[in-house]
């Protein structure tokens, strides 16, 4: 009987050993762009994952740009200048991250892209 309850502790035990992972998504979309953020949670620490896709009408024109991202609620913040989009149109960057995970499902995103002069503001929920 004994031998019986140990197999299933030990299965339980080496089951929260196992690494954790959670991941939210936040998206958001303007006339011409897509942004899809996804913040993963992996053994206490946040990693952030930012794409963003140009959907507008001439993506030769688009040099370099520029984005400010912000989480409303827990007033954290991400910058970069002069990115280029590939021959797709589309930017991605995974290397932001928090040593910390503050970002809950509820958590507002506001980003700010700048190119060729024009600004967009897009809410990412």
């Amino acid at each position: 009987m004994k031998k019986l309850l140990i197999l299933p502790l030990l299965l339980v035990f080496l089951a929260a050993c196992q690494e954790k992972e959670n991941n939210l998504i936040f998206n958001g979309t303007s006339e011409n762009w897509s942004v899809q953020l996804t913040v993963s949670v992996i053994n206490g620490s946040e990693k952030n994952e930012l794409e963003l896709k140009y959907r507008g009408n001439d993506l030769g024109s688009v040099e370099s740009v520029n984005y400010y991202l912000e989480n409303t609620i827990r007033g954290t913040n991400f910058e970069e200048n002069n990115v280029s989009l590939n021959k797709n149109g589309i930017y991605t960057n995974e290397d932001l991250s928090s040593n910390s995970p503050i970002t809950i499902s509820k958590n507002t995103f506001i980003i700010s892209i700048d190119w060729n002069g024009n600004r967009e503001d897009i809410v990412l929920n």
